[in-house]
């Protein structure tokens, strides 16, 4: 008699964008180095630099309805377009699955329903990793948090500070802690060739920002602390922001073009697209700056900042509380305080060694704490716990 050779896990992973932003760059680090040997589907959106690194990564990735959450679907005439966009997403998952249902369902931000829906409808397992801190609306704050805990087995978040937000006392149990992670930063001797086609020289101290252009990603305000910061130092300095904007938020881009071209540091600050290679800014700054003015979920910049051993200014509130030990891998300071964000980049800025011995300290937490495995193992072990609700779906251990 010959024994049936085990099937893989067919996995459905749904996802929010094609981009290489932190999710993105989650969500690759999982399909590349996944332990639990699921077949991989991905659903997206839409075409993006994400799609070819995935399907070279081994997964399977379709472009298709995912029910974003946008502010439209409020009302009678968006509920009928959420509910048109559903059953166009049931529909293109179903023909996705094939003949046989997807085994388990793993929506990878909090932003899309598709996943949720399919497994509902196919009765299969929905793990759901909670990226966001929705804190502006209180009312949808409770349609999220009851909509989760509803159509989630297992509910992953990237910080206490997201599980906080997230989970009810009936969900608090499915509830677990998994931070994102970087691999060890391999420096390419792109410092010098970034720097030089700046006109930084060897004794600039370059702050560098990289992120979604938003209302929350403050860089206005570091825009606005670094003035004070030249104003002292003058030519010792310079600030680098690197970001693009969400289609349809272009205003964000202009608005901070406005104000850089009206600042007194104008001639020492830049703001460049995003790019893919981020990593060279990381290799080519001094110290980096995550200044949001709303609590960030995580901060994965943080941590690929830290890989580089770069010492890290952050607003004091969010997952950033859970990263940055403050005087130790880099600097807290008080969320929207221009004046004490800038005493901060003045300190640094005046203390080499200051800068190395905070950059050495981070690196070594980054490693100890945020590693690219410690990240993949957590999301695995939360998988195989929503197929098998025996095996242990361990949490990340707290620092």
């Amino acid at each position: 008699m010959t024994s049936r050779v085990p099937q893989p896990v067919r996995l459905l992973i749904v996802h929010s964008s094609a981009e290489l932003y932190g999710s993105d760059r989650s969500l690759l680090d999982f399909v590349s180095l996944q332990q639990g040997g699921f077949e991989i589907t991905v659903l997206l959106p839409e075409d993006g630099p994400l799609v070819p690194l995935l399907r070279a990564a081994g997964a399977r990735v379709a472009i298709g309805e995912v029910c974003k959450v946008q502010r439209s679907m409020l009302g009678p005439r968006g509920l009928l377009r959420t509910l048109a966009a559903t059953w166009r997403a049931l529909r293109e998952i179903r023909q996705l699955a094939g003949d046989r249902p997807f085994d388990l369902v793993y929506t990878n931000t909090v932003a899309v329903f598709a996943g949720a829906a399919y497994a509902l409808l196919v009765r299969r397992p929905h793990v759901w990793h909670i990226r966001e801190i929705l804190a502006g609306s209180p009312t949808l704050s409770r349609a999220f948090r009851a909509i989760v805990s509803a159509l989630s087995r297992v509910i992953i978040s990237n910080s206490r500070q997201t599980q906080a937000w997230i989970e009810l006392p009936r969900s608090r149990e499915r509830c677990r802690v998994v931070w994102n992670g970087v691999a060890v930063a391999a420096p390419q001797g792109r410092r010098e060739r970034e720097r030089e086609a700046r006109g930084w020289d060897g004794g600039t101290v370059v702050f560098a920002l990289a992120g979604r252009l938003n209302a929350w990603k403050g860089q206005g305000l570091a825009l606005e602390a670094f003035e004070r910061v030249h104003a002292e130092l003058g030519g010792r300095v310079a600030l680098w922001l690197v970001g693009s904007p969400f289609a349809g938020q272009e205003h964000f881009e202009q608005a901070l073009r406005a104000q850089l071209a009206a600042s007194p540091a104008a001639g020492a600050a830049r703001l460049e697209p995003f790019r893919p290679d981020v990593e060279a800014v990381w290799e080519a700054a001094d110290v980096v700056l995550v200044p949001s003015i709303d609590p960030e979920p995580f901060g994965r910049v943080a941590i690929e900042a830290m890989a580089f051993g770069r010492p890290v200014i952050a607003a004091a509130h969010g997952g950033l509380l859970d990263i940055v030990t403050d005087g130790d891998s880099g600097l807290l300071v008080p969320p929207r305080s221009a004046e004490a964000l800038a005493a901060a980049m003045q300190r640094l800025a005046t203390d080499a060694q200051a800068r190395a011995q905070l950059g050495a300290q981070a690196r070594t937490r980054q490693q100890q704490v945020f590693s690219v495995d410690a990240y993949v193992q957590g999301v695995t072990h939360a998988l195989q716990h929503a197929l098998d609700p025996t095996a242990p779906a361990r949490a990340r251990a707290q620092p």
